[in-house]
């Protein structure tokens, strides 16, 4: 049979800085900070179909596409009849936005198929993410640095709860949406056995560690406002660096740092505090990718990545892949292939 592929769909996957108020005393929860990253990313090819025909990629990842597919039309109300060839996806519960970016590939796709014209926008409103971070879905529709002002207590959400469980909340409202720096590069350390929280184990950490102290929350607000935007705006890497470490030890990031379960990932912390051009560690998400930076008119991808590698073989830290990439200040990208 012959293949009916028509378009591209590649997307960006995401770094999650931190949530930002987990106490909720001001009225709002949640509120996060994150930047659109080009690799890893969701890309696949597709075209219209009499049947649902999933290719390439591992069968685990056809699998993830195929339920994608059920569930994005039943959200669309349309027929799953489309043929999709897997070219790339984000490792799952690595703290990468995974199935955010997946579930909105294949909403975009969908949509494309059928000719049905919603916005980006609107497919973010009914895709049911969101539900405690907007970074995923505005990294789909934008790329940058990404800040959003999370939920009403009370009104849009009753209880702590991560995305997954807290379906019916709603985007929250983006504050601040930044081209990041073309010659600021991102280095990934992404480990091979670790996995960060999901599920039942996510919401069950965070039902245990909120609502944390206020005065947490302020200090996170102050790094935020006034050292890591005022960084960027001035292109300062070094400050910028410094306060995505402090983040670290402070508020809703500071709980994941005490995790048993991080424990193998400090002396890759370390590592990345020691490595000669990157500056700053932040854990993304719930882990368990690390992320740090460099300016890439003094360091190329290879001095940085050989450089973490010699530091992470001196602490014998857990074993995992180096990756230097960019940020993604566009976002999703739908082509033709025909």
């Amino acid at each position: 049979m012959c293949s009916t592929l028509t378009h591209r769909i590649s997307t960006p996957s995401r770094l999650h800085f931190t949530l930002i108020d987990m106490n909720g005393e001001i009225g709002r929860v949640d509120g996060s900070l994150g930047l659109s990253i080009q690799y890893p990313g969701v890309s696949f090819d597709f075209g219209p179909h009499n049947g649902t025909v999933v290719r390439g990629g591992v069968p685990k990842e056809q699998e993830l596409v195929l339920a994608e597919l059920a569930k994005g039309s039943a959200i669309l109300q349309v027929e799953p009849d489309i043929e999709i060839k897997i070219r790339q996806m984000i490792p799952p519960h690595q703290g990468l936005g995974s199935g955010t970016q997946v579930r909105l590939a294949v909403l975009s796709a969908l949509n494309q198929r059928f000719g049905l014209n919603h916005s980006p926008s609107e497919l973010g409103a009914i895709s049911t993410r969101g539900g405690t971070s907007g970074i995923g879905t505005r990294a789909f529709r934008s790329g940058g640095l990404l800040l959003d002002g999370g939920h009403s207590a009370g009104r849009q959400k009753k209880a702590f709860a991560p995305s997954a469980f807290a379906t019916e909340a709603g985007q929250p409202p983006l504050l601040l949406r930044a081209d990041f720096p073309t010659t600021w590069g991102v280095v990934l350390f992404m480990p091979s056995r670790h996995r960060g929280l999901s599920g039942q184990d996510e919401l069950d950490f965070m039902l245990a560690n909120t609502p944390i102290p206020l005065d947490e929350v302020q200090s996170t607000c102050h790094i935020i406002l006034m050292l890591l935007l005022p960084a960027l705006r001035e292109l300062d890497l070094e400050t910028f660096g410094t306060s995505v470490s402090a983040l670290q030890d402070v508020g809703w990031k500071r709980r994941h740092w005490i995790r048993p379960d991080t424990e193998p990932l400090r002396p890759v912390r370390s590592a990345f505090d020691a490595t000669d051009g990157i500056q700053g560690c932040g854990l993304s998400s719930t882990g368990a990718t690390l992320f740090g930076f460099f300016d890439t008119t003094e360091f190329s991808d290879e001095e940085v990545t050989a450089n973490l590698r010699r530091e992470l073989s001196s602490r014998e830290a857990i074993q995992g892949r180096v990756v230097c990439t960019r940020a993604s200040n566009s976002g999703m990208r739908l082509a033709s292939i025909v």
